[in-house]
């Protein structure tokens, strides 16, 4: 079976678990307003199962149906970055119009394109402040924008290079980091509400418990094991196991990352796009930095 197609299969069969669930704990805490509500519960499982089917369409059709999907999963993340750091309009454009470039030249020329990439971003970049002088803030949001542009658009970028360099198998790899940061995200949230005692990280996220660390592990690790059937033939039984502490430590790497940007701009949640869960922001965070991490273990293996 091929890569894609094994993922597929899993991919299924966890939205449907996903909503299976998430319906008969909507049955149990009917009526119930305290803690995760019935109602949260539902619309978290439907934004799951959204996100799902694109990623499962995407995947089917290869690297251009991953790029589509990252470059506007990408351009409504920065939107939502623009507003939360109060970027000016032309800043906001700027920043969307850089990450469907950057996408766009990985998919058609691999990580080669960020020779010139690099450069010409740059240069762009900083005639802004000169082209639209604001001796006020006018550093500050070039700043901004181009953090913007890295911690989203560069990292998301790695996933589409996994597909263009890896072929199906890395196409079912970005398939696999994203249901396993789901799953590790949702671990680290049932162990740290049942079991949480001690702060993690109390000045950018005062939720988050060092108990829920092993929810992080054990959330991965159940999804990465999901996954063994389409990754154990390309990329053997040391890397697939190698890929549980890396999703569990960059799902939570990514998440501790956004608290922080949040914290910086005063805001709870980047945006409401997505039922249940606030921005795509808040939804891709720990699949940014899990992305990036997946891409280079797998170069550096396979240069090993």
């Amino acid at each position: 079976m091929a890569p894609v197609e094994a993922a597929t299969l899993v991919l299924v069969a966890g939205v449907v678990a996903g909503v299976l669930g998430a319906s008969l704990f909507a049955l149990a805490r009917r009526g119930r307003n305290r803690g995760l509500t019935p109602r949260t519960a539902l619309a978290r499982a439907g934004s799951y199962a959204g996100l799902a089917v694109a990623l499962l369409v995407a995947a089917w059709i290869g690297v251009p149906g991953l790029a589509v999907l990252f470059a506007i999963l990408g351009s409504f993340a920065l939107v939502e970055w623009g507003r939360m750091f109060d970027l000016p309009l032309h800043h906001r454009v700027a920043v969307v119009v850089a990450n469907v470039v950057v996408i766009g030249a990985i998919a058609l020329g691999g990580v080669g394109a960020a020779d010139w990439l690099v450069g010409g971003l740059v240069l762009v970049g900083v005639a802004w402040p000169v082209v639209r002088a604001d001796t006020g803030r006018a550093i500050r949001d070039l700043g901004m924008a181009a953090v913007g542009v890295i911690l989203v658009t560069v990292l998301l970028a790695h996933g589409v290079a996994l597909g263009v360099e890896r072929g199906e198998a890395g196409l079912a790899l970005v398939v696999a980091l994203a249901v396993a940061c789901a799953f590790s995200d949702v671990g680290a949230f049932v162990v740290g509400r049942r079991f949480g005692r001690t702060p993690l990280a109390p000045r950018l996220s005062p939720a988050k418990t060092r108990e829920g660390v092993a929810g992080n592990l054990l959330g991965a690790a159940i999804g990465i094991v999901a996954f063994a059937p389409a990754l154990v033939p390309s990329f053997g039984i040391p890397f697939t196991i190698i890929l549980v502490p890396l999703v569990a430590g960059g799902s939570l790497w990514g998440d501790l990352l956004e608290s922080a940007a949040k914290r910086e701009a005063g805001v709870k949640d980047a945006g409401g796009w997505l039922p249940g869960f606030g921005g795509i922001l808040d939804r891709v965070d720990s699949l940014l930095p899990t992305l990036a991490l997946g891409y280079w273990i797998a170069r550096l293996w396979g240069a090993g």
